[in-house]
């Protein structure tokens, strides 16, 4: 991704860049930027019309700190996606579209949620991009089962399911701080999604 140079404020102009500049800036999508919003490692507010403005500061800091880190580096870090569903073809959609974008992601398969623990132990993802219908231990036990151990709890966790809302709350519902989406999966959230844990893994290897 290559960053360009901020536009400078014109006289007495509020010191904010709007979602779109602040994403080009970045070289990320809006999605992108909304979620490092919500995330905290953006400021950002809305406007009374509903309009999200992003801080100058904020942005100009994060370039900063993404530049600092890649001179310490010599490249971006890499994101660990583990992807947890029991059917291959989507497993290999998965993989191929994750791995088209560009990012620093390596991309691991399994078929269901017994085989996506033992992976967990092992290669410790950053993120968890899991379905809930398998077998022979399903997404929910899988959920629980993390829940249970601190450890994981930095892990982030995306949910895509074909399960209605209503379903998935009569079989127990997802643990709290569990983003959900519907089938066919969103590509372009879980893009945005894995661009903000990039860019999160960056700041945090950034020296002080």
């Amino acid at each position: 991704m290559t960053d360009k140079q901020p536009p400078k404020a014109a006289a007495g102009e509020d010191a904010f860049y709007s979602t779109t500049e602040a994403a080009k800036l970045l070289g990320v999508c809006n999605t992108t930027v909304q979620i490092m919003a919500e995330k905290g490692l953006l400021r950002a507010w809305k406007t009374l019309g509903g309009h999200r403005r992003i801080s100058r500061e904020s942005v100009d800091a994060l370039r900063e700190r993404r530049s600092l880190a890649a001179s310490a580096m010599g490249k971006t870090s890499m994101v660990r996606v583990l992807v947890a569903d029991d059917d291959p073809a989507l497993r290999e959609l998965y993989r191929a579209t994750l791995s088209g974008w560009g990012l620093p992601v390596e991309v691991i398969l399994a078929t269901d949620g017994l085989e996506a623990l033992i992976l967990i132990e092992r290669v410790r993802p950053d993120i968890l991009l899991t379905d809930l219908n398998m077998a022979p231990v399903d997404g929910f036990q899988l959920l629980t089962m993390l829940r249970r151990h601190a450890e994981f709890n930095a892990m982030q966790i995306l949910v895509i399911s074909g399960l209605s809302p209503d379903e998935i709350a009569r079989r127990g519902g997802l643990p709290r701080g569990i983003v959900a989406y519907g089938k066919p999966a969103p590509f372009d959230k879980i893009e945005g999604f894995i661009e903000a844990s990039v860019l999160r893994k960056e700041v945090e290897l950034a020296p002080a």
